[in-house]
């Protein structure tokens, strides 16, 4: 993907971010948005065939009507302008850069938990309210991650943030002050 698709793909997801909240459509069409990624995410040959100019325009109609009969008129709408500018091959990266742009408005942090042993859903939680302090955020998302080798602790990493409680990183600052 090069600089110009992604630099398209984010001013595709502000503009369809403005219309839908110009609208007042902007949970139903992020929620339509991301089952719609699930679609193509199962299916990336699907993209391939939408996006060849050896399949006629019915034919990609008929590929996809399953989509697009239950679809709403936003879907249906982003569909038909992604096909004319002929960009099936960033509809995924449209989508992303989308929730991010939605995600950042409504104040929410997506990072990655990395932890010693697997922690439950009240660990999860708590660690998730603590860190939506921390960071200013309305809700956080977390990927959670076992790596053995921390010994303990957590590492938590966002976009914006890292915060390394493990122990195997306060065992090795400990080792770097007794060396110096």
């Amino acid at each position: 993907m090069t600089l110009d698709d992604i630099s398209a793909s984010k001013k595709y997801a502000k503009a369809m971010f403005e219309v839908l909240s110009d609208s007042d459509e902007l949970e139903t069409g992020y929620a339509d948005l991301i089952e719609l990624r699930k679609i193509f995410a199962a299916n990336p040959k699907l993209i391939d065939i939408l996006d060849d100019i050896r399949v006629s325009d019915d034919e990609k109609k008929s590929v996809l009507a399953p989509i697009t009969k239950s679809a709403s008129d936003f879907i249906n709408n982003f569909l038909k302008v992604v096909a004319s500018y002929r960009r099936f091959p960033q509809i995924l990266d449209i989508i992303d850069q989308f929730q991010k742009v939605y995600e950042n408005d409504k104040k929410i942090v997506r990072a990655q938990v990395v932890s010693a042993t697997p922690l439950n859903d009240d660990q999860l939680d708590r660690l998730a309210k603590a860190f939506e302090k921390r960071v200013g955020a309305v809700k956080a998302i977390f990927d959670t991650k076992v790596d053995k080798s921390l010994i303990g602790g957590v590492v938590i990493r966002s976009s914006d943030v890292i915060i390394d409680g493990s122990v195997q990183t306060r065992i090795n600052k400990v080792k770097e002050l007794l060396l110096n």
